[in-house]
C-alpha cells in the first residue's frame, strides 16, 4: 500500500498517454491517439475575473478563500530570493514531452503535437500564459526518439525546443527545460548495473543542450532529469528502504545529477553559473528528503535548486474518477495535512538551510464539476508554499488537470488561475480572456439524450457511420464496455475538402468503462490538412470554421477505436473488441426522417493476421494487402501493424507486392497505408499513387 504522502507523477494519464501512443492505429499517418477526453467542458463567458470572486460553470459566483499564513523566515541568499522570484509556474505540459517510439507519427516534427491534438506551441500561447499572470514557463522535453546512434540531436528539434524558448523569454518569463521521458534502459536508468550507459546519454545531452544555451541569462534554469526511478519496478513509485535496489538507485541518481551538473559547467558561457534544478527518486518529497540523497557538489556558489512533485492529497489531487482511492471533495478546513506536510519537510529540510525548493508540477483533476472544490485546494496549496518560498508550477496538458485551451488561447478554469494570482502572483489582477472568440462557439458537456431524442446512425463494414439527416452540432459516442475493460479511446473521423483543400477531422473520445461521450462538431480534436506525402496542423480559425461548417451539414462520418487495454493496462487486441457495441447517435429533434438501426457491432479478429497461400489472389492488386480480393481501411491497418511488429502481423510475398502502392517502389513504409487511407477517402481515384 503506497504512502498518501509520498508525491506521485500524473501516472496513470501519462501512462494511458504512453500506451495509446505505442497503438498502431487507424489513420495512422494522419492522427494520433490522445489523452484530451472528447468530452469539453464549459467555458466560463464571463468578464475579467479580479483576485476575490470567481464564476463558476455550474453556479453563480463564489469567493477565493481568504487564507494568512506566518511566513516562515527565509534565508539571505540569492538563490532563495530567484525562487521566490519565480513565483508561479505553468507546464507546458504533454507537448515537447510527448515521444514515438514507434515510428506511428508523421514526421519527427509532428511529435510535438502527438500527444495533445492541440496547435503547435505559438507566441500567442505563450503570450496569453504571460497575460495571466504567470512569471514561469517549465518546457518538459523528451529526447530520446531526437538522436543518432552517437547521441547527436537532431537539429531541427533543438531549433524548434529553442524557438519556443524564446517566446518565453521575450515575454520575460524565467524558463525550465529538462530531460524528461528518457528514463528506461535505453538511455537513462538510475542503477548500478546501468550507470556507465546512463552516464553516457545524460552527459551527451547536456553537453549539446548547454552548448545550444550558453549565452542565455540566469533566467534560463536547467533540470538535470524529470522523477528518475526505477521504471516497471515494485518501487517504481515508491520507495522501500528496506530494498536494496531503492537504495542503489537513490545513490546512483546522486551519481547521475553530479555528472550533469559537472557537464554543464564544463560547457563555459553563462552555464559556469547558471541555475540548475536536481531531483531525488521520483522527484517525490520523500526521494529528495530521505538520509540517502545528496545535493551535488558544485563550483558555482549558491546556485542549485531542489525539484519535487507534490500531486497531494492523492486521491482529491492525482487519483483518478474509477480509483477507489478518488475523492471529489477537498475540505479547506480538515483536508490539508498532505499538504502542509510536503511543504513543511522540504523547507525544514532545504529552504530553511539556504538551499532554494520548487515544486515543478502541482495540479488537480477536474471531477464532475468539483471546480469550488479545486479553487479551494488550489488556493490553500499556492498560499502555504508561497509562505515557505516554495515556487508551484502547474501541470497543464489536455486531460483533466488542462487550465488553457491551446487552440483559442482561452482559460477553461479562469477561477483556478485567479486563485493562483491571487496568492503567488504579483500582486495584481492578471488579465484573464474568459471569452471565446466570437467565431468559435462556446461548448457544454451535454447529458445523454433520452431514448426517444436519439437519432442513431448506421455503420457499414467499413466503419462507416450514416444518418438519416446532416449530423449538426453534436453527436454522441455511446460505449458497452467489456467486463475487463479498463480504456478505450478512438475518434469520429471525417475528410473534407474546402476552398480546394483536403483536411481530416478527428472528433476524439474515449472511455473507461461503459458511458456516452459528447462531441462538440464546433471543436475537433484534431484538425490537419493533407498535402501529397505531408499532414499539417491547422491553426487558423477561420477554416477551422469552414471545415466545422461543412461536418454539421454531413450524414456520415467514420468511426474509429484505436487503442484498448484491460484493468490491469495490458493492451487488447484488437481495439474493437473491448467494446461489447459501440453506438453514435445525433439529436432526433429537427428532421422528418426515420430512425435507422441502432447498434454498431465490434468484431474480433485474430492478432496473428496471415493469409494462406491458397487464399490470395495471385494477380497484383495494388493496396490489398490482406490479399482478401478487396482494397479498405483494414488494408492500411495491416502494414502499419507489420512494420511495429513484423514477426506478430504478417505480410504474405503477394501481400507485400499488393501493399507497395504509395508509387515510389521503395518497399513497404508508412505512405503505403497513407496512400490506402486517400484511396478509401477519394481524396485520390487510383492505386498505385501517382
Amino acid at each position: 500500500m503506497r504512502d498518501e504522502r509520498n508525491v506521485f507523477m500524473n501516472k496513470n494519464l501519462r501512462k494511458k498517454l504512453s500506451a495509446a501512443m505505442a497503438a498502431i492505429t487507424l489513420f495512422s499517418s494522419i492522427s494520433a491517439a490522445t489523452c484530451a477526453s472528447g468530452v469539453y467542458a464549459a467555458q466560463i463567458n464571463a468578464p475579467t475575473l479580479a483576485a476575490g470572486t470567481v464564476s463558476d460553470s455550474t453556479s453563480d459566483t463564489f469567493n477565493i478563500p481568504e487564507l494568512s499564513f506566518d511566513k516562515k523566515p527565509l534565508p539571505d541568499k540569492a538563490s532563495i530570493k530567484f525562487v521566490e522570484n519565480m513565483r508561479l509556474g505553468w507546464n507546458l505540459g504533454n507537448t515537447f514531452d510527448a515521444y514515438d517510439d514507434t515510428g506511428w507519427v508523421d514526421g519527427e516534427m509532428n511529435i510535438e503535437t502527438c500527444w495533445t491534438h492541440a496547435p503547435k506551441t505559438s507566441k500567442e500561447m505563450i503570450d496569453t500564459v504571460k497575460a495571466a499572470g504567470f512569471n514561469t514557463v517549465r518546457i518538459p522535453v523528451s529526447w530520446h526518439n531526437h538522436v543518432d546512434g552517437d547521441l547527436k540531436i537532431s537539429k531541427q528539434w533543438i531549433d524548434r525546443v529553442q524557438e519556443v524558448v524564446d517566446y518565453a523569454v521575450a515575454d520575460g518569463l524565467y524558463v525550465i527545460i529538462n530531460v524528461h521521458h528518457d528514463n528506461d534502459k535505453s538511455n537513462m536508468y538510475p542503477d548500478t548495473a546501468h550507470y556507465e550507459s546512463s552516464k553516457k546519454y545524460m552527459t551527451a545531452i547536456w553537453k549539446q543542450v548547454a552548448e545550444r544555451f550558453k549565452d542565455y541569462d540566469e533566467k534560463l534554469v536547467f533540470e538535470t532529469m524529470n522523477e528518475p526511478r526505477l521504471t516497471g519496478h515494485t518501487n517504481e513509485w515508491w520507495i522501500d528502504y528496506n530494498n536494496a535496489d531503492c537504495i542503489d538507485a537513490i545513490k546512483t541518481i546522486n551519481k547521475l545529477n553530479q555528472d550533469c551538473v559537472d557537464t554543464i559547467r564544463a560547457t563555459g558561457g553563462n552555464n559556469g553559473e547558471r541555475y540548475i534544478a536536481v531531483p531525488g527518486y521520483d522527484c517525490s518529497v520523500d526521494g529528495a528528503t530521505n538520509k540517502y540523497f545528496e545535493v551535488p557538489k558544485d563550483s558555482a556558489k549558491d546556485k542549485l535548486i531542489v525539484a519535487v512533485h507534490a500531486y497531494v492529497p492523492y486521491g482529491f489531487a492525482l487519483a483518478e474518477k474509477d480509483d477507489p482511492q478518488s475523492v471529489e471533495r477537498f475540505n479547506i478546513n480538515s483536508d490539508t495535512k498532505d499538504i502542509t506536510w510536503a511543504i513543511d519537510t522540504v523547507y525544514d529540510k532545504y529552504v530553511s538551510k539556504g538551499i532554494p525548493v520548487y515544486v515543478g508540477e502541482y495540479a488537480s483533476l477536474d471531477k464532475n464539476n468539483n471546480l469550488k472544490d479545486r479553487v479551494d485546494w488550489t488556493a490553500f496549496y499556492t498560499a502555504y508554499a508561497a509562505s515557505r518560498g516554495i515556487t508551484c508550477c502547474w501541470w497543464d496538458a489536455p486531460g483533466d488537470m488542462m487550465l488553457l485551451e491551446r487552440a483559442t488561447c482561452t482559460w477553461k478554469f479562469p477561477a483556478i488561475v485567479a486563485a493562483l494570482n491571487k496568492y503567488a502572483g504579483n500582486g495584481t489582477a492578471p488579465v484573464i480572456n474568459t471569452t471565446v472568440p466570437t467565431e468559435t462557439t462556446t461548448t457544454t458537456t451535454l447529458a445523454p439524450l433520452a431514448d426517444g431524442d436519439k437519432l442513431y446512425g448506421k455503420k457499414d463494414a467499413e466503419g462507416i457511420v450514416t444518418f438519416s439527416k446532416a449530423i449538426g452540432d453534436n453527436a454522441f459516442i455511446e460505449v458497452k464496455a467489456g467486463a475487463d475493460t479498463g480504456f478505450m479511446n478512438g475518434c469520429l473521423g471525417f475528410s473534407e475538402t474546402v476552398d480546394g483543400k483536403n483536411y481530416w477531422v478527428a472528433y476524439v473520445w474515449e472511455a473507461k468503462k461503459s458511458s456516452t461521450i459528447s462531441l462538440d462538431m464546433a471543436i475537433p480534436g484534431q484538425i490537419v490538412e493533407i498535402n501529397g506525402d505531408e499532414t499539417l496542423d491547422v491553426t487558423d480559425k477561420d477554416t477551422i470554421k469552414k471545415v466545422t461548417d461543412k461536418i454539421k451539414s454531413e450524414k456520415s462520418a467514420m468511426l474509429q477505436v484505436w487503442y484498448a487495454s484491460d484493468k490491469s493496462g495490458k493492451e487488447i487486441t484488437p481495439a474493437s473488441s473491448a467494446a461489447e457495441n459501440i453506438d453514435v447517435y445525433i439529436p432526433a429533434a429537427g428532421g422528418d426522417d426515420t430512425t435507422v438501426s441502432s447498434s454498431i457491432e465490434t468484431t474480433t479478429t485474430t492478432s496473428e493476421t496471415t493469409v494462406s497461400s491458397s487464399e490470395i489472389k495471385k494477380d497484383i492488386l495494388f493496396g490489398d494487402a490482406n490479399c482478401d480480393g478487396k482494397v479498405d481501411i483494414s488494408d492500411a491497418v495491416l502494414i502499419m501493424q507489420s512494420l511495429s511488429n513484423p514477426s506478430k502481423y504478417k505480410l504474405t510475398e503477394d501481400g507485400k507486392a499488393n501493399a507497395d502502392c504509395a508509387g515510389n517502389n521503395d518497399g513497404i513504409t508508412n505512405n503505403d497505408a497513407l496512400a490506402i487511407q486517400k484511396y478509401c477517402l477519394s481524396i485520390i481515384d487510383s492505386l498505385p499513387e501517382k
